[in-house]
């Protein structure tokens, strides 16, 4: 695997299957630039399926035909937006190693907006990375006043293009689910392209449902046929860094990770421990390098705040506090009581009732376990902070 984003998004070849499924966009894209109202393409797949490698070689011929007056995109003004910093940084970057793109082409989705309306302007082509991270609430002190991202987005442009993967929603703010996704396409010609093909896990099928079936809280035997990918159970979290550490020396981007629910011991302290193990949370910084490509970050624990959208070769995952065993059905559940990180269940108008807030809350924390399990293309290992649960895994 390439060791940087860059590289791993700006793909000179494309598979047959990606040729195909470009070509099928593109046409959509061409066929609606010519029509009057506003209208979407829709791409969906799991994480892994190469959306974002999609969305690079769509953008780049975007911007390239932009300028070439034989081009059916001759004379287009595109933006693409993506509201993530970590992965933000990585199409900036990639910018200036492809002539036709620009630094200031790439922009977060509020900021987008905002600017639209200050200038009144208004784009042929605005491509969404991470879809299910735009919000789908107001949040005033981040300046987004209106009731979701996307519907302001289509206002803006002829055609947009947007990712979706309904297994990455992990936040009230950012609450998506397909009935809201089609209240909001309804309006607008529209089409969904599927993305099946997995890129990333270099595992056997079952490999890859084992991982899919934990990311739900089922647990099943450990696949006997592992071929070449190095899956592991660990009763202790300090032994599973030791080797994490190994292979960061022999191959590079290998990283622990973990879901919230570590309780401060100090006020300032922000600290993942567990046995002999004890790091500090991954930190935001300016500096253009992705979080998983800065040597140091060895020394913190990822989150899905810097790892989500990115690979890593081999992944440690700590399942937190939270996540707890159910003997008595064999399946793992949240104790929601011990999700330190709150902002994630903040009140969201498409959640009112009890009952489907509760069910909210369980599944926003599978979805964060969900994008920790499935960073990993060469192996993943495992333990958990919960005595019963670690022991259960143990057991696989």
């Amino acid at each position: 695997m390439k060791n940087s984003a860059v590289e791993k998004f700006n793909v000179t070849d494309l598979t047959e299957n990606q040729r195909q499924q470009l070509t099928k966009i593109e046409g959509f894209v061409q066929q609606q630039l010519q029509q009057s109202e506003s209208s979407i393409a829709v791409i969906e797949g799991a994480a892994g399926t190469g959306k974002s490698v999609i969305l690079t070689k769509l953008f780049e011929k975007l911007q390239t035909g932009a300028k070439s007056s034989t081009s059916p995109y001759y004379g287009l003004k595109n933006k693409f937006t993506v509201n993530h910093p970590e992965l933000l940084k990585v199409y900036q970057e990639l910018s200036t190693t492809i002539p036709s793109l620009k630094k200031g082409d790439y922009i977060r989705p509020t900021s987008l907006i905002n600017q639209a309306h200050k200038n009144n302007q208004r784009y042929d082509v605005i491509v969404v990375d991470e879809g299910h991270l735009l919000l789908s609430k107001p949040e005033p002190y981040i300046r987004f006043t209106q009731d979701n991202q996307l519907s302001e987005l289509i206002k803006l442009a002829k055609v947009v293009i947007v990712v979706f993967d309904f297994q990455q929603v992990m936040q009230s703010k950012m609450f998506w689910n397909r009935s809201l996704l089609e209240k909001c396409l309804a309006p607008y010609p529209h089409q969904t392209f599927n993305l099946t093909m997995q890129y990333r896990m270099q595992a056997p099928a079952s490999v890859q449902a084992w991982i899919k079936a934990l990311a739900a809280g089922q647990l099943s035997a450990l696949p006997k046929d592992l071929d070449d990918y190095d899956l592991r159970i660990f009763s202790r979290a300090a032994d599973m860094y030791e080797l994490i550490k190994e292979k960061n020396e022999s191959f590079g981007l290998s990283r622990m990770l973990a879901t919230t629910g570590f309780t401060k011991r100090t006020a300032n302290e922000h600290n993942v421990y567990l046995d002999d193990f004890d790091l500090p949370w991954d930190e935001y910084d300016v500096q253009t390098t992705p979080w998983a490509e800065r040597p140091e970050s060895i020394h913190e624990v990822g989150s899905i705040y810097t790892i989500q959208g990115f690979d890593l070769n081999y992944a440690g995952v700590i399942l937190g506090p939270p996540f707890k065993y159910d003997e008595d059905n064999d399946q793992l559940y949240i104790d929601t009581d011990k999700v330190t990180h709150r902002e994630i269940y903040k009140k969201t108008p498409h959640v009112t009732d009890e009952k489907s807030m509760q069910q909210m809350k369980q599944s926003v924390m599978f979805h964060v376990l969900n994008v920790l399990l499935t960073r990993g293309t060469r192996g993943l290992y495992l333990t958990a902070a919960d005595d019963d649960l670690r022991q259960r895994l143990e057991r696989l």
